[in-house]
């Protein structure tokens, strides 16, 4: 018997884990400053503003070590954004420098944008969270759930009047002991207890476009617990 068709998002422990994989986007290993948020830890594309009054450019967004001045007019390539100051690879008078300007000294970007951006790492940082437990959560995408719980054991396709949905199936097996009888080298019969892998409970996640849309747990498997879990989709980026 199945239990009812889980329409929210559920937590999935790590007793469906399978391998793991890489992280979808790997960052560059470029040092973090608290506040800032990097575009490649979202796999955003280069985003390049033009410089619209020389800013000098700094190691820090606290100022830090002076490394030069952004040219007037030239174009600057986004690499990270904070509340007041936007980290690029520019073009200053002594050459190609990287580092913090003022977001004043720069075509301004579109405040929707921003908004995405800061949303979207947020998204990020509870994702990177779930997965650190194995779980997975409505909205996230197939490529996080396949890095939180490994590869499926089964994938299937249906394809009805609302569209494409795909759904995995993460099965968990348990070892059960089971007597059997036999003889010894002298010809008695001897008993023996050997261990029979045998599926224990299935876990099966749906996805339409992408995004987790439910999940549907077996009987016999472990208690889900946790609660109910929502992420945010993935917002589009356009700038």
């Amino acid at each position: 018997m199945k239990a009812p068709f889980i329409s929210l998002a559920l937590a999935i422990f790590t007793a469906y884990a399978s391998e793991a994989g890489p992280a979808p986007h790997a960052p560059s290993g470029l040092p973090r400053e608290p506040g800032a948020v990097y575009l490649e830890d979202l796999a955003i594309k280069p985003v390049k503003l033009s410089v619209i009054g020389e800013a000098a450019v700094h190691s820090q967004i606290a100022s830090g070590n002076y490394l030069g001045i952004l040219r007037k007019g030239s174009v600057a390539e986004v690499i990270a954004i904070a509340d007041s100051a936007v980290r690029v690879r520019g073009t200053a008078a002594q050459g190609a420098v990287v580092g913090w300007v003022p977001a004043s000294a720069l075509t301004p970007m579109k405040p929707e944008f921003v908004d995405a951006v800061k949303k979207n790492a947020q998204r990020k940082a509870d994702v990177d969270a779930l997965i650190a437990k194995n779980e997975v959560a409505l909205n996230m995408t197939q490529d996080e759930v396949a890095v939180a719980l490994g590869k499926p054991q089964k994938k299937q396709t249906k394809l009805d009047a609302k569209g494409r949905q795909e759904v995995w199936e993460f099965i968990r097996y348990a070892r059960v002991p089971q007597e059997t009888i036999g003889r010894d080298p002298l010809g008695n019969l001897v008993g023996n207890i050997i261990y029979v892998k045998v599926p224990a409970g299935k876990l099966s996640i749906t996805f339409e476009k992408n995004l987790v849309t439910a999940l549907e747990q077996s009987e016999g498997a472990p208690d889900l617990g946790g609660g109910v879990q929502l992420i945010p989709a993935p917002l589009v980026f356009a700038n």
